[in-house]
């Protein structure tokens, strides 16, 4: 990852951070908060979105990007657990008292201002993920902050309470496939200012704001917290990078940002050098189907073959434009290439700057390309394959990008990917995307509700990581992942119920479920009662510490199972230290030929052949201790 100078390339970085909350139901109707995971659908129902003029009397540019896409939506639902709000055709129940009440907790621990009068708002949602078209929110809190490690205070802009969209189940054949059980939940969405000033602090504060939610009652399940950065530098622009899912990808992905802006800055002064300016870019578009019917590239011979068409637009002066980097594994070919595959559907473009012998165009191919778009030396020619209707849209795409080069870094919402780099999503939101909502009534934070909860609130979590570190004389990420996982409580349960060994319970909560869950296992079936079932087997010694992974494992694959029919299935009996000193002796006398041979270096393949019949029965730790003690008898008796 390349160390920037972000301080004189003043770098700014804000944060969206939304957070689903743990109730029973909705925020604004009375259906269960709760997933449906896969099970049979009920119906579905199908809606296309259109864009209509705002208050203005304008489009918004990221509705018309979103139509232009020409994607249909189909809604998933079910009848216990979806009722007409979600379909928008029923107005809004009244506002969940129990989400205003966690949201208000919070907004108390960011040290905000509560606002006494909400007003539920509408903000547009361009994806279909909402089938009304629009996200009902309110601001709550105002002008809060958090704390940084250093005492660095990052300002928080707003804390709203809102609704979350569907949940996206597929994309097929041009259509979206949402699921409506996730549509609704509460959750609050927790924006900073633009105070954050390097990836680490980035990291750092996103952290710390994850912490701080998940020490309220918000659901701690996977998915239910999800992170947005806002990045620019100078000469730059705000762009928004979306679905960071974990709190490692932020460095990386600020830093490849950083990248992409610098160098979409250098493509804009190399045109300026180049003399180069957007009111003279040809756009001809030249139709080369004809030219290339014998061509030798036999993707685009099956595709003309297919009734497909080929274009061409001739970029004068632009060599090497198209293949400069602008991040890893990543060129301005590969930008206007993303953006075209999103919006057209075309799988993408070819240029000049690229190596053309990947399409094994012959020699003859590439002169009749060059002579029909009039090609010269510093020239860049781009091809777009596909229908007549797919070639124009993906044309358009193309220029309108390759025109926003002059201008350097263009406004957007990208994508977060894997490897760190982003991809185009839509168009940057410009203006107040809130309108008021006319079907819900003002809400207002009473000042002895408000007052009622400040006394209740509970402990910063930094406080409480500190505490536990030194109590338990263990590192502080550990008490971090037990917060983030939702186990803190059960590892308290636990530690009153098994007080013995701290770290037994830390190796089972985090290290045995992480690698469980590496081999496929589903963990979600193992509930804490499970685990408080496990630790009273082994405070009774009628399982040892070996047996654990065992137990959890047979449990992750069979819930319908109890922890005692698990025990009985495979056959774990306590072992009492009589009858293990018996069976190490039978094992010590069956082997007397290979201690003489090894004498204490015959512990290892000994201990193996112990734990074949002891496994899970008692302590390992004791095991080897007696085995040992068993040897240096036996040595006594050869010699």
């Amino acid at each position: 990852m390349e160390d920037y100078d972000y301080e004189k390339l003043d770098l700014k970085c804000g944060l969206e951070i939304h957070q689903q909350l743990d109730t029973e139901t909705k925020l604004f109707c009375r259906c269960p908060a709760k997933l449906q995971g896969t099970r049979e659908l009920d119906f579905t129902v199908n809606r296309k979105m259109r864009p209509v003029l705002g208050e203005m009397g304008t489009y918004d540019k990221a509705m018309l990007t979103e139509y232009e896409k020409g994607m249909s939506t189909i809604y998933e639902g079910y009848n216990d657990v979806v009722c007409t709000y979600e379909l928008d055709d029923t107005p809004p129940f009244a506002c969940n008292e129990d989400a205003k009440t966690i949201a208000l907790q919070i907004a108390m621990l960011l040290d905000a201002n509560i606002i006494e009068e909400m007003h539920v708002c509408r903000k547009n949602y361009l994806d279909g993920s909402v089938p009304c078209g629009f996200q009902r929110t309110m601001i709550l809190g105002t002008d809060g902050f958090i704390t940084l490690e250093n005492g660095k205070k990052i300002r928080i802009d707003i804390l709203s309470l809102e609704e979350d969209a569907a949940r996206k189940i597929k994309t097929e054949q041009k259509t979206n496939y949402f699921r409506l059980d996730r549509l609704g939940i509460p959750l609050v969405e927790v924006t900073t200012k633009p105070d954050i000033r390097s990836p680490e602090e980035c990291r750092e504060a996103a952290e710390r704001i994850g912490l701080l939610l998940w020490s309220t009652k918000v659901k701690k399940v996977l998915g239910s917290i999800r992170q947005d950065i806002n990045v620019s530098v100078k000469g730059g622009i705000r762009v928004e990078i979306k679905g960071v899912q974990k709190l490692d990808w932020i460095p990386v992905l600020i830093n490849h940002e950083i990248s992409r802006q610098l160098k979409l800055l250098e493509i804009k002064e190399e045109l300026e050098k180049r003399k180069l300016e957007e009111k003279n870019l040809n756009t001809s578009r030249i139709e080369l189907t004809q030219a290339l019917k014998k061509t030798k590239s036999k993707f685009i011979a099956k595709g003309i073959q297919s009734g497909k068409k080929i274009y061409g637009i001739n970029f004068n002066g632009f060599k090497g434009i198209f293949g400069k980097k602008l991040m890893e594994d990543y060129r301005f070919g590969t930008e206007v290439s993303s953006k075209v595959k999103l919006i057209s559907g075309l799988k993408g473009i070819i240029h000049s700057d690229e190596d053309l012998n990947k399409y094994n165009f012959s020699n003859e191919d590439i002169k009749k390309i060059n002579e029909k778009l009039g090609l010269k030396e510093q020239d860049c020619f781009v091809l777009v394959l596909g229908s007549k209707k797919e070639v124009g849209k993906a044309l358009d795409v193309i220029i309108n990008r390759v025109k926003f080069a002059f201008k350097g870094v263009p406004p957007e919402t990208r994508r977060a990917l894997e490897n760190g780099n982003t991809e185009f999503l839509r168009e940057l939101h410009g203006g107040a995307r809130l309108y008021p909502d006319t079907d819900t009534e003002v809400i207002f934070n009473l000042e002895e509700e408000i007052n009622e909860i400040r006394e209740n609130l509970p402990e910063y979590p930094w406080v409480t990581i500190k505490q536990y570190s030194k109590k338990y004389k263990t590192e502080e990420r550990l008490i971090k992942d037990l917060i983030f996982t939702g186990r803190l409580n059960l590892f308290d349960d636990l530690i009153e119920l098994y007080p013995d060994n701290p770290s037994l319970v830390f190796t089972t909560l985090l290290e045995t479920t992480t690698a469980l869950r590496r081999d496929g296992k589903n963990m979600e079936n193992i509930t804490d009662n499970d685990y408080l079932e496990i630790f009273a087997l082994l405070k009774k010694k009628e399982i040892s510490k070996e047996a654990i992974e065992e137990v959890m494992s047979l449990k992750a694959d069979s819930p319908e199972l109890s922890i005692d029919q698990i025990k009985k299935k495979l056959k774990i009996e306590s072992l009492s230290l009589e009858d293990l000193k018996k069976l190490i002796n039978e094992i010590i006398d069956d082997n007397s030929k290979l201690i003489k041979e090894k004498e204490m270096r015959a512990k290892g393949p000994l201990m193996g052949e112990v734990m074949k019949k002891a496994r899970g029965k008692i302590d390992g730790a004791i095991i080897s201790k007696e085995l040992e003690i068993a040897i240096e008898e036996k040595l006594k008796e050869l010699k």
